[in-house]
């Protein structure tokens, strides 16, 4: 096990902040903190409770029914639906996720208590461990210790390292009895660990036991006062009881200790944002999302607490651009053949609504130009990088021997480094896809007031048809003004649906997006790739004919006619799958292809092995160049050989003039 000790101190000081959201209760009263009953306003589905199902539901109408406009920026929008996870999130005292009456019902205030002896420590932390381990596996130990090889002693520190691994990744699975188990055993392997015991303690604050997190807490605090765990702890805990000044002082604190964790920034926003100082939440969120750019959750937040002034601001829908980006492909469509029918309608040509959904799609295309030139230099660099890897085991064409051993050794580090290199570049280019998505999201959000300009110019022309049809029809003005009516609400909802909705969900879906591996184009640069790397031992073994003195028997080009054991041979030619019946040593190959020859070979002695090899067939005369696996083992070998015969038989001999064998295993 390699550990890093310049990442083990940032390491230590992670730590997640209440699953999914990072929560934090309204004070009781005050002009900037909402009612007890407010919540219900958001209650969509009429459970009782208000949660991510309600948010959903507020963001698939469109965010029409909002009645509040959250994020100050003068409409009552789509945007103010996206805020309702930072209004969930700050609501949520409780930290399930849900907010009800019981989020606000009035808590006993904390305080910072007495630093405790060594043996309450150990106490607590002893039934912190005791208490967890009937609810984890019986090999809990091993599993923790299981990416460690086999046989390696560990250090002191290392133990500990990977301990509070343990607990980091509980915490990840919100798994509260692993988290508690890794950090308390850390610190039963180290008593000098505040990370560790601070992370303990955050453990029993979220599962209500206050008093003994603030006691480990105390005793945290008076090992190692800068610790970031223990500060983000506290805080966190003076939250839930709703004492925000005391909070705030210690989540600036863990800030201040470790500037670069993008969840201690987010749990400072937030009781920013609680306190009512709506621009330095807006600082600290902007932060965290810089910090953490794959968090779709950062990004939201700062996305809806930016003030109006803060750019980037919207940019504005300009129907020039998105005209002139039709007739240009337009033009490219007509040039490669396409009809009328074919290609877009031009834009002044198009309905209010189909002005609409149309704009996404140039968006994506737009959008999905740039990432296709990212992901062709993310793929060129690959290639350059992983050809660095290659040259290292490269053949130097002096001798034969050397290049084969230097060919073999490098196999595993060539598959095994290529193979990282890929899955690192297809990650970092899918990080740049989800970050150009969500940014082609914020665009498209940002046209919301025209979709539904459109939405009401379409709903207009829709009644207009309707009403035509019976204008002249016999009815009376009342009837005429209630068929009016009605015709222009049924328009008005499929425009809605059509023109509105349509475009902002899929805002939302790329506001979103999760990063994921993005598939690299093919390399434009000429480089040499682990495929060409692997056909070495076609390559190798050939060269003993073109290079002098390349291969041991120091004759160079003259070795074919080197003392090589004869072999004799019976063959079955079926053109393209041939059997072959060694008589001397009772091996029997199946062999089908031309030019490239895959196959498997059978003896007696060692049942059956696999082949695939080159070469060429003429007039009775062979010659190949196979690689063999049978028994464990890796062969490369060339043959020569000649036959005679009649028909699809025939008889004759063949000789193995270089051989080369590894070890597999």
């Amino acid at each position: 096990m390699r550990i890093n000790y310049r990442h083990i101190g940032t390491l230590l000081l992670v730590q997640a902040i209440c699953s999914a959201y990072s929560s934090f209760a309204f004070e009781p009263e005050g002009a900037s903190v909402p009612g007890k009953k407010q919540w219900r306003q958001y209650d969509i589905n009429q459970d009782g409770q208000f949660d991510r199902s309600d948010i959903d539901g507020f963001i698939d109408r469109g965010g029409l029914n909002i009645e509040t406009d959250l994020n100050g920026d003068g409409r009552k929008d789509v945007e103010d639906a996206l805020a309702l996870f930072l209004e969930l999130s700050v609501m949520d005292r409780s930290c399930d996720r849900v907010v009800n009456d019981k989020d606000f019902e009035p808590v006993d205030t904390v305080s910072i208590p007495e630093v405790p002896g060594i043996s309450t420590v150990r106490r607590i932390v002893a039934e912190c461990v005791m208490r967890a381990i009937p609810n984890l596996p019986p090999d809990i130990e091993q599993q923790a210790f299981r990416s460690v090889p086999q046989g390696k002693i560990l250090s002191f520190d290392e133990r500990v390292f990977v301990y509070q691994l343990a607990g980091m990744s509980g915490l990840a699975q919100q798994n509260l009895d692993a988290a508690s188990w890794g950090y308390g055993r850390a610190f039963q392997t180290n008593e000098r660990s505040a990370g560790a015991i601070g992370s303990l303690a955050f453990c029993l604050a979220v599962t209500d036991r206050d008093d003994e997190a603030l006691l480990l807490l105390a005793y945290a605090r008076s090992l190692f006062l800068e610790s970031a765990p223990t500060a983000t702890s506290l805080g966190w805990v003076f939250a839930r009881h709703g004492q925000n000044e005391e909070a705030l002082e210690y989540f600036r604190e863990a800030v201040f200790y470790t500037p670069g964790i993008a969840q201690y920034h987010m749990n400072l926003g937030i009781i920013l944002l609680r306190m009512g100082l709506k621009r330095e939440a807006f600082e600290e969120f902007r932060e965290a999302s810089e910090l953490d750019p794959e968090d779709v959750k950062k990004l939201l937040f700062w996305y809806t607490t930016k003030p109006p002034d803060e750019p980037p601001k919207k940019k504005p829908l300009d129907p020039e651009e998105f005209k002139q980006q039709i007739e240009i492909e337009r033009k490219e469509l007509l040039d490669e053949g396409f009809t009328e029918d074919e290609m877009l309608t031009p834009w002044d040509q198009m309905s209010p609504c189909e002005k609409a959904r149309t704009i996404p799609e140039l968006l994506e295309r737009r959008y999905g130009e740039q990432m296709q030139n990212i992901a062709q230099s993310y793929s060129d660099d690959l290639s350059r990088r992983v050809e660095g890897v290659i040259m290292g085991f490269w053949p130097k064409w002096k001798n034969m021997p050397e290049d084969w051993n230097r060919y073999i050794s490098g196999i595993p580090v060539v598959l095994k480094t290529a193979t990282r290199m890929t899955f690192n570049a297809m990650m970092e280019a899918g990080h740049r896809n989800a970050s150009l998505t969500r940014q082609m999201g914020s665009e498209l959000l940002g046209y919301s007031s025209f979709f539904m300009e459109c939405a009401m110019q379409q709903a207009r022309i829709s009644a207009n048809e309707e009403i035509n049809r019976w204008r002249d029809m016999p009815l009376t003005a009342e009837s005429k003004a209630e068929l009016r009516t009605e015709a222009y609400q049924d328009a008005m909802e499929e425009a809605i649906n059509y023109c509105y909705k349509s475009p902002v969900d899929q805002a939302y879906r790329w506001l979103t997006a999760e990063a994921s591996p993005y598939g690299l184009p093919k390399s434009t640069i000429e480089a040499i790739g682990p495929q060409d790397f692997l056909l070495l031992f076609m390559v190798i073994p050939l060269e003993c004919f073109n290079i002098k003195d390349y291969c041991p028997d120091g004759e160079g080009g003259d070795t074919r006619k080197p003392e090589f054991p004869v072999e004799h041979t019976v063959s079955l030619d079926l053109f393209i799958v041939s059997i072959e019946w060694n008589t001397d040593n009772n091996e029997w190959e199946f062999n089908a292809g031309q030019g490239i020859i895959v196959g498997v070979t059978w003896k007696p002695e060692t049942g059956f092995g696999f082949q695939m090899g080159a070469g060429v067939d003429f007039m009775g005369m062979e010659e190949a160049v196979y690689v063999r696996i049978d028994e464990g083992k890796l062969t490369v070998e060339t043959e020569e050989g000649y036959g005679i015969g009649a028909g699809f038989l025939s008889a004759g001999f063949e000789v193995t003039t270089i051989q080369a064998t590894a070890e597999l295993y």
